[in-house]
Order: C-alpha cells, then sequence, then structure tokens
C-alpha cells in the first residue's frame, strides 16, 4: 500500500472520536504504523476499548487501492493533513480533522471566509437578513461557510449562490449523502458551481445525532468569522459559537427586537461582547485593510442603487427595513397618502426590492 491508501484505511475506521483519533495517531506516529501495530500494542494505547480496536484490525482486509478507485469514482476528492492543499485554517483547531472528504473546490487560505449559523426554524426576518447579509458577503469575495440544515444553514447557502458566490457546507455525514434531503437543490448547487461539501466521515456514514457537534469545529474552524443570525438563549448553535470562542474567531451577531425568543441568543452574545452586526459591511471591515476596496465597492453599489430610485419610491423604500411594517407607518413616515401608496408599493414589489408578507404589511428584500 501506498501513502494515501494507508490515510484512506485510517479515515475508514468507524467510530474514533477526533480526540482518540489524534492520540491514535500521535502515539504511533503515522496511518502506516497503526495499519502494522500488533493487537498488544494497540491495547496498551490508553482511551482506545474492545470495539475500537476490533475496527481498526477489521478495516485492514480490505482493499484500499480498489476503494480509493470506487471513491473517486463517486466524484469524490480525499485530502489528508500532510498534503498541499489541505486547509491550513484546520490544522491549529483542537481535535483538529487529519483528512477530509470532498465535491468540489476547497476554499483557500487567501480567501476570506464567514460562518453563517443559526436557528433550524427561523423566523421570516431571520431569512431575510440571512439572505441578504450572505449574499452582499459573498457578492463581496467571502466565501460563505454553513452545515446545510434547515433554517440559517440552507439560507446562507442560498444567499451565496443567488449572486454566484462562493459557498461550502460541512456535512455530518459522508459526503455522498445529501442531508436533509430538503436541500438537495443547494447539494447539487453547490457540487456543479462554486465551493464545496465537505466532510470528516466516510463515504456512505449515515448522518447520526452525535456527528453534529463534531462537525461544527470545522464550520468555525474554515471561517475568519463567525455571525449568528438568530438564536435562542439554549440551542445547538452555542455549541459551534464556543468552538469560535476557543479557536479565537470573532463573533459578530444580527440584533433581533427585544423579547423575541428565536433572537434572544443573538441579543445575548452582544450583550457579553460579540459584535453587533448591523449591516454587511461590519464584517467586511472586520476583515482588515486588504479588503477595504471590496467594502467601498459594496457602499458604491448600495448608494447607486437608492439613489436610482426617483421620488417618492426612493422616500416609501428608505423608511422600509427587514422587520414588517403597515401600510399606515410607511404612510405616517413618507407623508404620502395610503391611497398614493398602493401604486408606489406594487411598483417596489415589481422591481423585487420589498415584499408584502401579510395584508398591507411590507418588508425590504434588498
Amino acid at each position: 500500500m501506498n501513502d494515501r491508501e494507508y490515510w484512506l484505511y485510517f479515515a475508514a475506521i468507524k467510530g474514533l472520536e477526533p480526540a482518540r483519533r489524534n492520540l491514535l495517531l500521535e502515539t504511533l506516529g503515522s496511518p502506516e504504523e497503526i495499519y502494522k501495530a500488533p493487537e498488544h500494542v494497540l491495547r496498551g494505547i490508553p482511551l482506545l476499548e474492545d470495539h475500537h480496536i476490533s475496527r481498526i484490525l477489521a478495516e485492514r482486509n480490505v482493499d484500499f487501492e480498489a476503494e480509493e478507485e470506487r471513491i473517486n469514482d463517486l466524484g469524490i476528492r480525499f485530502i489528508s493533513s500532510d498534503e498541499e492543499g489541505f486547509p491550513e485554517r484546520l490544522t491549529h483547531i483542537p481535535d483538529a480533522p487529519q483528512f477530509l472528504f470532498y465535491k468540489g473546490e476547497l476554499p483557500k487560505e487567501t480567501e476570506p471566509a464567514v460562518a453563517v449559523i443559526g436557528s433550524r426554524k427561523c423566523s421570516f426576518y431571520g431569512r431575510e437578513m440571512c439572505m441578504e447579509f450572505s449574499g452582499r458577503l459573498a457578492g463581496a469575495g467571502i466565501v460563505i461557510v454553513s452545515g446545510m440544515a434547515t433554517g440559517v444553514d440552507g439560507f446562507a447557502h442560498r444567499g451565496a449562490m443567488d449572486v454566484n458566490g462562493k459557498t461550502v457546507a460541512v456535512l455530518g455525514c459522508g459526503v455522498d449523502i445529501c442531508y436533509p434531503s430538503m436541500n438537495r437543490d443547494i447539494y447539487d448547487g453547490i457540487c456543479a458551481g462554486k465551493g464545496c461539501v465537505v466532510s470528516e466521515y466516510y463515504p456512505g456514514e449515515a448522518p447520526l445525532p452525535y456527528y453534529f457537534p463534531l462537525r461544527n469545529r470545522i464550520i468555525s474552524g474554515l471561517a475568519d468569522i463567525l455571525l449568528v443570525v438568530e438564536a435562542r438563549k439554549k440551542s445547538g448553535t452555542f455549541i459551534t459559537v464556543d468552538h469560535a470562542l476557543e479557536q479565537g474567531k470573532e463573533i459578530f451577531a444580527i440584533p433581533g427586537r427585544i423579547g423575541d425568543k428565536i433572537s434572544d441568543g443573538c441579543n445575548s452574545l452582544i450583550k457579553n461582547g460579540a459584535h453587533l452586526a448591523a449591516e454587511p459591511e461590519d464584517i467586511i471591515a472586520e476583515l482588515k485593510v486588504k479588503y477595504e476596496s471590496l467594502l467601498m465597492e459594496e457602499k458604491s453599489k448600495r448608494k447607486k442603487k437608492e439613489t436610482l430610485l426617483p421620488g417618492d419610491e426612493g422616500k416609501v423604500y428608505e423608511c422600509l427595513s427587514f422587520h414588517p411594517v403597515q401600510i399606515n407607518e410607511i404612510s405616517d413616515k413618507t407623508g404620502i397618502p395610503c391611497g398614493q401608496l398602493s401604486g408606489i408599493l406594487i411598483g417596489l414589489e415589481m422591481k423585487e426590492l420589498i415584499e408584502e408578507v401579510g395584508k398591507n404589511i411590507y418588508i425590504r428584500r434588498k
């Protein structure tokens, strides 16, 4: 067997959590030495239990030359931590992954990246904020990283894809499995376009509940900044926040209305020192001087769009936000009678700048 085949053997051993896997590698030195180690040597390694040792021995019966061909035929690529192209960001995090399986193109070290996370049951406001921030960041050349779950994760990927930006989905299963299945369009779109789907789990590995908290360290690890869009105080989102803090990443949070349970986690983060994300430019600016030209370009685009709206259309658009606003409130703010407002609002809807989310209730889309 060659080095890659030994690494593939190491990756195929199921049931080894990152800490055990790294201890095994540190103790024996290489996947080749793990492959060749006698059973009595394995039994002398702390944290390895009988079922771990049984799997280490059982995988030695697999033909990994043929296995590599099979994986390649599925369009899956494999990379170990000692190969060129492995994400440098991941080599410095606690319990670092030693290998990855992926479809598509891994992010480059020279590309700024933001991990976007939040509630699986996000509100309309959360959806719009997620699409807005992810789209604007991806449009500025920033890679959007998330976990392809329902809710905020999915909208983060969609926001990036809508502007033909680059996005990375970190899965809690094999990369040949689309989970959840309802996000098949996201999975296929990423594989066919920019970015990649990536996992530390062997192809064919089903999504198990305890895989997801572990994969969250990779989501934050691949990013420069973590953005929390919408989250309750007690939610799985904070597992990723904890990973990001441990990794020394900056945390941004989009504020929500006081009293909204679905946003109390974000508001709490801001209260306790996270950066308030009022607009995407706040995050772009944090990504240092190298990206200042992108920041100025984004501001220029936004200003141009606003000035292109004539007279009353511009007034109405400016008074709307990503919180739903009733037509009476719009009338009070602009001084335009409700009867006249209806035609203006229809015009803005046709330009896909606003959306009616209820009877005479409107929200900004862009």
